[in-house]
């Protein structure tokens, strides 16, 4: 008896837990779905922009909103910043189908690869919804415009000033973030092309962070095992500076390493102030989404906008940043 109880009291329990996973996952798609209300007007604002971000709590994409965000006040806009926790790409794809189908007024999204991204942004238009790619483009789509960092160039920078600092002598190992974004190829491409004048600085290994800082640790450590003879890194993406940091820490190598990152976050600064990281590019977060959504105003008035718009870079090293707090 005491046993078939125990049975119901189980089953019960699992029926509870069922029920509750399902009405909480149906709240949550729930509220998912009424974020988007691009039907409806929103009072005392004049249109309503979606900013879809690769995740939406890493601190790059939170300054892009940040410059998103006081142009829409500017220029009295409801804009609405979303993205998946973590980089999915088809989380991403389904937040601009949902903003397609609420028929907001305009899109700023990634074009983080063509063949999942080019048809949502080709909808997208052909519904009548404007959109513009920033930080990755889609030239191949139909998006009326890009705004961001040419980021063929920015690694061809990159891959000069590393030249310039090794003097043209350099084993090489490269960290980046996705093997398969846009933006993250045509950094690789415009480093290796750079670096092609040095005949003697040699690639020995491309390896994937996954956008995450302990990942690009773990592969920059599993680089520097294999390849003891790496003489600098490049890292591609935000992340990627800081871990193979780590990962040098680790190793602790008797001749030092050059690390060379992308984005001024905050750790990323501290480092290079340590020495952990030699140098790198900062990209201007704040002028794609402020550009973006002027541009995107721009497009919904009828003004002329241009098909590409880069914004601003540089090369950061300890003599540019000095010893004073980083803001």
């Amino acid at each position: 008896m005491k046993k078939i109880n125990f049975l119901y009291l189980f089953l019960f329990l699992c029926i509870c837990i069922s029920v509750g996973l399902a009405a909480f996952f149906l709240f949550e798609s729930f509220q998912y779905e009424a974020s988007f209300n691009g039907s409806e007007p929103i009072p005392n604002y004049d249109y309503h922009f979606v900013l879809i971000g690769q995740e939406k709590d890493n601190p790059y994409h939170r300054k892009i909103y940040e410059g998103a965000e006081a142009a829409a006040k500017e220029k009295n806009i409801f804009i609405e910043y979303v993205g998946p926790r973590q980089t999915n790409v088809e989380e991403h794809i389904k937040l601009i189908e949902m903003a397609t189908a609420a028929r907001v007024d305009g899109i700023l999204t990634q074009g983080l690869t063509n063949r999942e991204f080019k048809p949502a942004i080709d909808h997208a238009i052909n519904r009548g919804v404007p959109v513009i790619t920033f930080d990755t483009d889609l030239e191949d789509s139909k998006r009326l415009s890009y705004v961001g960092t040419d980021n063929y160039e920015s690694g061809y920078k990159i891959g000069d000033a590393m030249i310039e600092d090794t003097n043209g002598q350099a084993v090489v190992g490269i960290i980046t973030g996705l093997l398969y974004s846009n933006n993250l190829v045509l950094r690789v491409q415009g480093f290796l092309d750079a670096i092609e004048k040095a005949p003697n600085i040699k690639v020995v290994a491309i390896e994937s962070s996954n956008i995450s800082k302990s990942q690009a640790a773990e592969k920059a450590h599993q680089m520097l095992r294999k390849y003891p003879e790496i003489t600098v890194f490049f890292g591609t993406s935000a992340l990627d500076g800081a871990g193979i940091a780590q990962a040098i820490d680790k190793i602790n190598p008797v001749t030092p390493i050059l690390v060379y990152a992308f984005d001024d976050l905050k750790e990323t600064i501290e480092l290079i102030k340590e020495d952990k990281i030699h140098a790198t590019l900062k990209q201007n977060q704040f002028e794609m989404g402020y550009k973006g959504v002027s541009m995107l105003y721009e497009a919904v008035t009828g003004g002329p906008i241009p098909k590409t718009y880069h914004t601003s870079t540089k090369i950061l090293r300890k003599n540019d940043i000095g010893m004073s707090k980083h803001e």
